[in-house]
């Protein structure tokens, strides 16, 4: 096979992907892993340790908004309707159609956070460290080394500094318990989010959507 006709393949693949992803169909491992942006042993070392248990072969995407999302998918729609209402003049919200298939996309890593924030990864990350900056938006947590992040979640809160606040999962499946591990470093989030990814002096206007 040619670079060529690697790269044609590679893409023809990542397309048929997003098909299944945003079909509303139930997922397979594999497309379950596009989704979290992760291998398939781990995408599944993830369901597992979420309690996202399969129906079948596949994984349904109210089991995914439950376990892995920790939302309530039945109650996305009205709350679209009641950040439109709050936020009538955000571009960003006016331009879901759909806000399921919207937050279908694939998450991303830390860096990729970084990266649709103008950040330097490392950067962000000694701020973060120091306490100077937090995340304001949902860091979803799979282990001290993986956590992954929703493309909508940081492009609102980037360009228009709100917040989802999604609602919370109203029966998510009890998860297993975790065996004990080594402590690792706790990871900030939105306590204070006057230091939240702008550093103090900047903007400090923050609306919270909901």
């Amino acid at each position: 096979m040619t670079h060529r006709s690697q790269i044609d393949s590679n893409g023809d693949e990542t397309r048929k992907l997003e098909e299944c992803l945003h079909s509303g169909h139930s997922l397979t491992a594999k497309v379950l892993a596009f989704h979290l942006g992760v291998d398939r042993n781990t995408a599944t070392r993830i369901a597992k340790a979420q309690g996202l248990a399969p129906e079948g072969s596949t994984y349904p995407w109210r089991r995914i908004w439950w376990q892995i999302h920790n939302i309530e998918y039945s109650l996305l729609a009205s709350h679209l309707e009641k950040l439109r209402t709050h936020f009538p003049k955000s571009r960003i919200l006016g331009d879901i159609e759909n806000i399921e298939v919207t937050l279908r996309t694939p998450l991303v890593k830390y860096p990729g956070m970084a990266a649709m924030l103008r950040e330097h990864p490392d950067t962000l990350r000694k701020q973060i460290d120091r306490g100077d900056r937090t995340i304001p938006f949902p860091v979803l947590g799979f282990g001290p080394r993986l956590q992954l992040f929703r493309p909508l979640d940081i492009i609102l809160w980037r360009d228009e500094e709100l917040l989802l606040d999604l609602p919370k999962a109203e029966n998510p499946a009890p998860k297993p318990k975790a065996k004990a591990t080594a402590k690792s470093r706790p990871h900030k989030t939105s306590v204070d989010r006057k230091k939240a990814i702008f550093p103090p002096g900047g903007r400090t206007k923050r609306k919270a959507a909901g």
